[in-house]
């Protein structure tokens, strides 16, 4: 199908884009393809696209050296994506991503990875599930602009919080292109951007991740007053005394490293 044609496809077959479940479908074909083209594809042997929709991204993902397996959580879509690929070697599953055991999908393979057109309303959901999932490096995904913009936001500024220190903290993030609302229909309120989410070496650690949204609990307050409901003020106080932190400093003037090192430092001297 001619990605130009979506409108037509959806309303002549009485398809009502689902605003629940975030659908805004991809309607421009040269996007499509740069988006594809954008994606380093060297040495995967495994596609797990989430959220294919109409196939936009997937009939430039099919027919390649890779397997692909598709997540689609709307039942119309799946009934849609089955006959459009019938006599193709592909998986589709119709599941919610968000219980999806990306373990198992990737059972075999040695290079996976991520490619996925993310509804707003579970697109950090996702992103923290793939950041769990130790065997998966890349993650290449569409957002929101706004979203984007909190997940690359400098220190010191109003966007920086929990989820973008977590982010930066064990990934490398690139924005790849920016594309505006006219390109999607229904075409949704603000414009979007296709971004590459590469991990570093840095395993996750999830009392880091629980250590982060104490630290940005309120951001009124200082590290201190927002640490010392878990923690002794004075473990508090000596840990920012030995890395030369100031006692009234707010979370969003730290960088990730310093706020790993500053978690390292408090539940070293915690015991």
């Amino acid at each position: 199908m001619n990605l130009t044609n979506t409108r037509e496809y959806i309303t002549s077959r009485q398809f009502n884009p689902s605003k629940k479940m975030g659908q805004n479908f991809l309607i421009n074909e040269n996007i499509s393809k740069n988006i594809v083209s954008s994606i380093d594809f060297h040495n995967v042997d495994l596609v797990i696209e989430i959220g294919p929709g109409l196939a936009a991204l997937t009939d430039h993902l099919v027919d390649q050296k890779f397997d692909l397996t598709l997540v689609e959580l709307d039942k119309r879509l799946n009934e849609f994506l089955n006959k459009r690929f019938k006599e193709k070697k592909i998986t589709i599953i119709n599941q919610d991503v968000l219980r999806t055991d990306f373990n198992e999908l990737i059972k075999g393979y040695k290079n996976p990875i991520i490619v996925s057109n993310l509804p707003y309303s579970i697109s950090s959901l996702v992103v923290l599930k793939f950041l769990k999932c130790e065997e998966i490096n890349n993650f290449y995904c569409m957002l929101q602009e706004e979203m984007v913009d909190r997940i690359t936001a400098p220190v010191k500024t109003k966007k920086y919080n929990a989820f973008t220190a977590l982010i930066s903290y064990y990934c490398d993030v690139k924005r790849t292109m920016s594309i505006s609302a006219n390109n999607f229909y229904p075409a949704p309120d603000v414009g979007s951007c296709f971004i590459s989410i590469k991990k570093n070496q840095k395993k996750y650690n999830e009392e880091f991740d629980k250590f982060l949204r104490l630290c940005f609990l309120n951001r009124r307050k200082t590290m201190i007053n927002n640490l010392k409901s878990k923690y002794d003020n004075k473990i508090i106080t000596n840990s920012l005394s030995k890395l030369n932190i100031s006692l009234m400093i707010r979370s969003e003037e730290l960088s990730p490293e310093q706020l790993f090192n500053l978690f390292s430092e408090i539940e070293k001297q915690n015991g």
